[in-house]
């Protein structure tokens, strides 16, 4: 009976955050169509802290900033865009944003078109593969069977699991960030009195290795340096 009661309760409340944000919404696209651009980020903006932020509400953000000039918030949400999409037209985008303003960080490979399409479609391989180790499950137990097909499906399990535990523990995805002031000085270590390594100018796009408190450790032209963590927007 809890146990039916918790469900229930959660239900009203994902339903109550829904109806909130829908009358938001409408009033930000309602601004958005009547080019009152600067009222309408203030919506989405508001709506994309709940959580609930959809690839059209990424786009729209991404628009209206580079129109205002804000060219690290619309890479921001041009990436986050990306992420969920894969879409080849935006990554096109952020390719002829970074460009213009001599940024890097923006060469996208294979890898990471691979790494977005894992992101974007997660439940569905962990489901694919859980689905394949009951099934090979069911084989190994099967009384006639010889000695070599029951290692090719123990090999296949072992690999199986291996794949899940990466897609499950989000191993795959390595934390990027986008520098968003200008005259950020890379430290040689997380402390205010180590060496200062360079300093350099907002919309870089960099990778992420290691937290270290109010300390990021990031890799900067093949070189480990620290960074402070308010000035990174995280993708």
């Amino acid at each position: 009976m809890n146990y039916k009661f918790l469900l229930f309760l959660v239900f009203l409340i994902l339903h109550a955050l829904d109806s909130e944000a829908s009358p938001k919404l409408f009033k930000a696209d309602s601004l958005f169509k009547s080019k009152k651009y600067t009222e309408s980020k203030a919506i989405f903006s508001e709506i994309i802290a709940t959580g609930k932020a959809s690839p059209a509400l990424l786009l729209k953000l991404a628009y209206i900033n580079e129109g205002l000039g804000n060219y690290v918030q619309a890479l921001f949400h041009l990436n986050s865009y990306y992420i969920l999409t894969s879409n080849e037209q935006a990554l096109e985008k952020i390719r002829d944003i970074a460009e213009k303003n001599d940024l890097v960080g923006y060469e996208y490979s294979d890898y990471y078109f691979f790494r977005n399409l894992l992101i974007q479609f997660k439940r569905e391989v962990e489901m694919s593969i859980f689905i394949i180790l009951m099934f090979l499950t069911f084989l190994s137990f099967r009384k006639k069977r010889s000695k070599r097909s029951f290692r090719t499906i123990i090999y296949t399990q072992i690999s199986m699991i291996f794949i899940l535990g990466i897609l499950v523990n989000d191993l795959f995805e390595n934390d990027q960030a986008i520098i968003k002031t200008d005259n950020t000085i890379l430290m040689s270590a997380p402390s205010a009195g180590a060496e200062p390594i360079e300093i350099i100018e907002k919309g870089h796009l960099i990778e992420v290795l290691s937290r270290h408190d109010t300390w990021i450790k990031i890799l900067w032209y093949d070189q480990e340096v620290f960074i402070k963590t308010h000035k990174l927007l995280f993708i």
